[in-house]
C-alpha cells in the first residue's frame, strides 16, 4: 500500500505556508463537507518568500522517517487530482 502523501507549499495572502504529510488527492470530513481544507494552525512554517518555504519543504520531505513522501514537494495543488487546497484561518 502506498503512502499517498505529499509536502505542500501553499500561498495565502502573500505568504507561503508549508504543510507536512498531506494527502495527495482530495478529501473531506465524515459529513462530506470541508473539502480540501487546511488550517493555518497546521502549517509547520510561514514565510515571506517562496524560496524560504521551499527550503523547509525540501528538508521536511527528505527528513521523513520513511525517506520522504510518496509525491514529494508540491506547490498550491494536490498532486494526484490537481485540486487546490482551501486555507482556513483557524
Amino acid at each position: 500500500m502506498s503512502a499517498n502523501n505529499q509536502t505542500l507549499i501553499q500561498e495565502h495572502k502573500g505568504k507561503y505556508y508549508v504543510f507536512s504529510n498531506i494527502q495527495a488527492e482530495s478529501w473531506c470530513d465524515e459529513n462530506g463537507e470541508h473539502e480540501n481544507e487546511l488550517s493555518l494552525n497546521e502549517a509547520i512554517g510561514e514565510f515571506n518568500t517562496f524560496e524560504e518555504a521551499y527550503k523547509l519543504a525540501l528538508r521536511t520531505d527528505t527528513d521523513d522517517d520513511f525517506g520522504g513522501t510518496e509525491y514529494g514537494v508540491q506547490v498550491n495543488h494536490l498532486c494526484k487530482d490537481g485540486e487546490v487546497v482551501k486555507i482556513i484561518e483557524q
